[in-house]
């Protein structure tokens, strides 16, 4: 029985076929692009065995730190958003950024008005305590 070699000319257009929304499946990146057989078997170019990874994911898959599983699903959502990048936890990022300081801000108020209020205080009791020595 002939083994099955390895073709990653055709696994390529496998891939480009399947996956038309170019860049890594899981960041985006398009520079050093991979192709990874997800059952680590080169000759398997079967489309849901292909994934396109950057190089540095592609390392981290081989190790065992993503499953194939996990990246079928993200290299779907990457299709269906078409190569668009979306990171839900961003969303907005610049009105919460901007209430996040107008609310740390009126914060600072509150405490330097305070502090000024418990110096005056600490004032005020000394002076109280001046007069008592004084007339005492």
């Amino acid at each position: 029985m002939a083994e099955k070699k390895r073709n990653q000319s055709e696994a390529r257009r496998i891939a480009k076929i399947a996956y038309p929304h170019p860049g890594c499946c899981l960041c985006g990146q398009t520079i050093g692009e991979e192709l990874a057989h997800l059952d680590h078997e080169a000759s398997n170019n079967d489309p849901d065995n292909l994934a396109r990874l950057c190089n540095h994911h592609h390392w981290m898959y081989d190790v065992g730190l993503f499953s194939s599983a996990a990246l079928k699903l993200q290299r779907a959502h990457w299709q269906e958003m078409e190569g668009k990048r979306t990171n839900p936890f961003m969303k907005d990022a610049g009105k919460k950024a901007a209430a996040t300081r107008a609310a740390n801000a009126s914060a600072k108020l509150r405490s330097e008005a305070a502090h000024k209020a418990a110096a005056t205080r600490r004032a005020n009791a000394l002076k109280a305590k001046d007069g008592e020595v004084a007339n005492g």
